[in-house]
This record gives C-alpha cells, sequence and structure tokens, in this order.
C-alpha cells in the first residue's frame, strides 16, 4: 500500500499535543530548507523529523518532511527520531525529545 501525504501528516499529528517541550535546546538552531531525502520545500510545511532519511543498520540522519520520516522513521521518540512543529518561524521539539530529570531518578 503507497504511503500518501495526507496519512503521513495524520500519522505525525497524533503526537502533537499543542504543548512545547519545556527544556533547554527546544527550538532548532540553524536553517532548514528542503527534506534531506526528497528535497522537498520545508518552509511551509507544519512538521520536521529528525531522524533517520533511510532504512539501514546504521542509517543517516537528516532533517524530513512527513512524508520521508512516515517511509523511514514512523515512530518518534528518543534515540528513535524527534518531531518539531513550525510555530513563530522557528521549528520547536513537541516529542521524543530527552527524558525528563524526573523520569530517571
Amino acid at each position: 500500500m503507497p504511503i500518501d501525504y495526507a496519512s503521513a501528516q495524520a500519522h505525525y499529528e497524533t503526537y502533537d499535543t499543542s504543548k512545547l517541550i519545556e527544556v533547554e535546546g527546544n527550538v532548532w538552531i540553524g536553517p532548514i530548507e528542503n527534506c534531506d531525502v526528497c528535497s522537498r520545500p520545508l518552509a511551509s510545511e507544519k512538521y520536521m523529523i529528525d531522524g533517520p532519511g533511510e532504512n539501514a543498520i546504521y542509517p543517516k540522519w537528516g532533517n524530513l518532511c512527513v512524508l520521508c520520516a512516515f517511509k523511514h522513521c514512523p515512530m518518534i521518540g528518543w534515540g528513535k527520531a524527534q518531531l518539531y512543529k513550525r510555530q513563530r518561524g522557528q521549528w520547536y521539539l513537541i516529542a521524543g525529545g530527552p527524558p525528563l530529570k524526573n523520569d530517571y531518578e
């Protein structure tokens, strides 16, 4: 079954709690223009995934559009992939960040 853009977008919306992760480093620093896999412009995208851009034992990571991310890294989580949402002209980490200090004490 082919993966379509709407399905991929809907998948990542399930991770969106509309709450930004409130830890240091929650804003992506530096420009992100295109998906590192398919070159889709990310300027008008709602989500960006920092994750593996290929199916391999030791994959190369990159900044991915929802379609490429859904193909290569559908699961969001620490060590798997991080989900960012565009707000106020910046990419904010909203899921998949490091465990909170209280989680491992």
